[in-house]
């Protein structure tokens, strides 16, 4: 008997401890929380009635950042981080809606006008990549983007040639065009090539 009030009371504490994280988010947002803290309330949603700070913790450890837990892959946070398919999913999920919501944003209002808004988009769609990736990024007159194609290549190099990127632009009508590619080592060094 007193295993099933013990385990009640874990169950109640961790309760009590969900509801004051959800709280302490609804007061300050995010800037009210750590990071491992914010993993830890998004897995709440995924994982019920079990104590996730220690998932919250490995996985923070593990990837180092938000940012580089949110690029990973579902397959890998189930592999590497031990999670299951619906936190795995779940954590997915975000960075995918993030993304979308960007480029609803961008693309309904917010013109790449910019060099900084160019970038961002771009890291938003390019950032994550296992691979070096060169994308197209299609621009109506208005510098709004109306289409993007992507050319997955290997590790350290992406190609296309000059025909295909003119195909594309006469085929979507586009008035400019925005050409990036990604590094996934990290490092932004240009090559010799």
């Amino acid at each position: 008997m007193a295993k099933t009030e013990s385990s009640g009371a874990d169950v109640a504490r961790r309760a009590g401890h969900r509801l004051r994280l959800r709280n302490r988010y609804l007061r300050a947002g995010l800037n009210g929380l750590e990071e491992y803290e914010m993993v830890e309330l998004l897995l709440t949603y995924a994982i019920p009635r079990r104590d996730v700070k220690p998932y919250a913790k490995m996985l923070m450890e593990r990837y180092g950042s938000v940012s580089r837990l949110l690029d990973a892959s579902p397959e890998d946070l189930m592999d590497a981080a031990g999670l299951g398919e619906g936190s795995a999913v779940l954590i997915s999920l975000i960075r995918g809606l993030c993304t979308h919501y960007l480029e609803q944003k961008v693309h309904l209002c917010d013109p790449l006008d910019t060099a900084e808004a160019a970038v961002n988009y771009l890291r938003l769609k390019l950032g994550g990549g296992k691979r070096e990736t060169l994308m197209v990024l299609l621009l109506d007159s208005r510098h709004r983007p109306i289409g993007y194609e992507t050319y997955p290549g290997a590790i350290d190099r992406a190609q296309i040639f000059p025909r295909n990127i003119n195909e594309l632009v006469l085929k979507r009508n586009a008035a400019s065009v925005i050409l990036a590619h990604n590094h996934p080592s990290g490092v932004c060094d240009p090559s010799t090539e």
